[in-house]
């Protein structure tokens, strides 16, 4: 497993199998076992929240998932402003939901009207102005990773989370982590030596693809396991491919009311009080079944890639016919088979 202090800047990840893993660890919760999990066992909250949270892209992964509005809007929290006390204040919620967020919506709304990023989800706009980690982001970037991100990171949390997580979300833990006292060692580790801005999450790392080609900071042995990375200023691991699960913001402004300073306090209550674990396992599942279809996609087209490569050349490979019908029953095979 890769320290939670991965540098940002390393290699492009391969792709790979991403169920490799799952196979070796010989825990009784596999990834199709969980995909296979009945999802409505939610509670209407939960699914009302998926539901406005997606129409900005936020449970997707995928950008093409998530709809596409001309508009971005400011999205209500999910509870009232002082839901979270005594951990996060009323008054943090207030500036922290309430204007700087919001100021990252009106900007986004006044430099994407007319461009081409009007139109686009989140994450739409995200992957496509990232610009591949190749240089510097186009300008909707900062703004619209900033809303998709603070979104996510408020549905992370619910009043008297904590506690352990699920059972099946545990079991996944245990084995990408070795335990929870494991993981919860290497999120504390990540948020707090994150250097200056930034944010801190959980994923679910699946095979590479097909429309991120930016470099990912996790070694390409994971595919198919939880990881955990940090990242500065407004990038996300959907630039990657990642599919995350749990967010914290460890921009001065997420805690410096309540706790000045003292960041380790803040994670700390975020994990003890605050984690809504329940939310992150339905992540977990939705990203499991996500990464099951599209590689069961990818699988069906490279099988019937191989097998046509094989009868192309099995055509070609007939001895040469000197009579003209016979060349001209093959060339129509060859035709058949898009030759």
């Amino acid at each position: 497993m890769a320290s939670a202090a991965s540098s940002l800047h390393c290699e492009t990840a391969p792709p790979a199998g991403i169920f490799q893993c799952a196979n070796e660890a010989n825990v009784v919760t596999t990834e199709e076992e969980i995909a296979k999990d009945d999802t409505d066992d939610e509670t209407s909250s939960d699914a009302e929240i998926d539901e406005d949270a997606e129409a900005n892209g936020d449970e997707s992964s995928d950008p093409d998932e998530a709809a596409s509005v001309s508009w971005i809007e400011h999205q209500p929290l999910p509870y009232p402003l002082d839901a979270l006390e005594p951990y996060i204040s009323k008054e943090t919620v207030e500036q922290h939901w309430g204007v700087h967020q919001r100021i990252h919506v009106e900007r986004l709304n006044g430099m994407i009207g007319g461009s081409e990023w009007e139109g686009m989800s989140l994450g739409q706009m995200m992957l496509s102005s990232f610009n591949e980690d190749r240089e510097a982001p186009h300008r909707p970037f900062f703004h619209a990773a900033q809303i998709w991100n603070h979104d996510f990171y408020w549905r992370s949390m619910q009043p008297g989370g904590g506690g352990k997580p699920p059972e099946r979300l545990l079991k996944f833990i245990n084995r990408d982590f070795g335990s929870y006292d494991g993981m919860i060692q290497q999120f504390m580790d990540a948020a707090l030596t994150q250097f200056g801005s930034g944010w801190v999450w959980l994923c679910y790392k699946t095979s590479k693809l097909p429309y991120v080609n930016s470099r990912s900071p996790i070694p390409s042995d994971n595919y198919g396991r939880l990881v955990i990375s940090k990242t500065p200023n407004a990038i996300n691991p959907l630039v990657w491919g990642h599919s995350p699960l749990l967010a914290i913001d460890v921009w001065e402004h997420a805690y410096y009311l309540d706790y000045e300073d003292r960041r380790a306090d803040y994670v700390s209550k975020f994990i003890e009080k605050l984690v809504s674990w329940e939310m992150v396992e339905t992540r977990l599942k939705k990203a499991v079944q996500r990464a099951l279809e599209r590689d069961e996609y990818v699988s069906t087209k490279l099988i019937r890639k191989q097998l046509l490569a094989r009868e192309k050349n099995r055509i070609r490979a007939r001895p040469q016919q000197v009579n003209g019908d016979a060349r001209e029953h093959t060339n129509s095979q060859e035709r058949s088979l898009g030759v």
